[in-house]
């Protein structure tokens, strides 16, 4: 019975409308990270997967692999320019990896942070390219 429910749980989530939480955090399409990313030649993409995700899924092409969503050191894997654009990306939209990591990057003092609510999955659905980390 418990594996049952631990097999469940997650399609129960999906099937609830359970959402990341982006609440407070501004986001963004994949056509507006497109667009953006012409723009703003020195954004940064900031990719809150794990690396398992980013082996089974890829990476958006010159993406900053941070060393875990939730205890990454901001001081040290993020620009020292607080003043810079950040994106950060998860899984999907259904994954809350990247509006946390957001919220981290926010309390160290970045300004200008957003999250790509559409994750790596979106990024792909929309036939954008994708690179595969060693």
């Amino acid at each position: 019975m418990k594996r049952l429910a631990t097999l469940l749980l997650p399609l129960l989530l999906i099937l609830g409308g359970c959402k990341a939480d982006t609440s407070g955090l501004q986001t963004l399409t994949v056509p507006d990270l497109v667009t953006l990313r012409t723009v703003h030649s020195d954004l940064v993409l900031c990719d809150a997967n794990s690396p398992k995700t980013r082996g089974r899924f890829g990476v958006i092409p010159g993406a900053l692999l941070l060393s875990n969503y939730r205890d990454y050191a901001p001081a040290v894997e993020l620009p020292s320019d607080k003043a810079r654009k950040l994106v950060f990306y998860c899984h999907s939209e259904w994954c809350g990896a990247a509006s946390d990591a957001a919220r981290k990057a926010i309390a160290a003092g970045h300004r200008d942070v957003l999250v790509l609510s559409a994750g790596i999955k979106g990024w792909i659905a929309a036939g954008e390219p994708i690179d595969k980390p060693s």
